[in-house]
Order: C-alpha cells, then structure tokens, then sequence
C-alpha cells in the first residue's frame, strides 16, 4: 500500500500444499480460512494465488512463482517477512 502502483506488476501467492496443525486447527476452520483467503484474492487486481497440489519444497514452490511471474525482476517474501518503506 506504500509502494507507487507502476513499480509493483504483480504479486504471486505460493501455498505449497500446507496442511493444518490438528492441534491448533480443526480440518473445518481450515477450510472455511483457506476458502475466504482465496475469496479475498479474487478481489485484489494484481494478486494470484496458486495453491501447488503436494507439498514440493521451499525452492520448487519459489520456482513455480518464478515460471509465472510476467516481470523482470521478481522478489521474494516469506510468511514471516514484512516489507515496509
């Protein structure tokens, strides 16, 4: 939300097959979280969720972002990772 609109082409959302918690998660909250996650990127314009089918592994999963990306340069940012100006 920070950053000018022209230099962010798009964002590319990378699940690789992830699975709940049993124990912090019932399967049912899971779903209806992962329903409205994907709900929600539906209305963000330059945002694509791509959920992999099996787990494949930190770099694959980069990889697969990568061989969608439409830009030049990609960058990439873990679930823990904030970017802030």
């Amino acid at each position: 939300n920070h950053g000018p609109p022209h230099l962010l082409r798009e964002i590319i959302l990378v699940d690789d097959a992830s699975r709940p918690d049993p124990e912090r998660f019932y399967e049912k909250h899971w779903k209806r979280l992962q329903d409205e996650l994907t709900e929600y990127v539906m209305a963000l314009p330059k945002v694509t969720l791509v959920r992999l089918k099996e787990r494949r592994g930190l770099m694959l999963a980069r990889m697969e972002g990568i061989w969608r990306a439409t830009s030049e340069v990609c960058v990439f940012l873990d679930s823990h990772i904030e970017a802030t100006p």
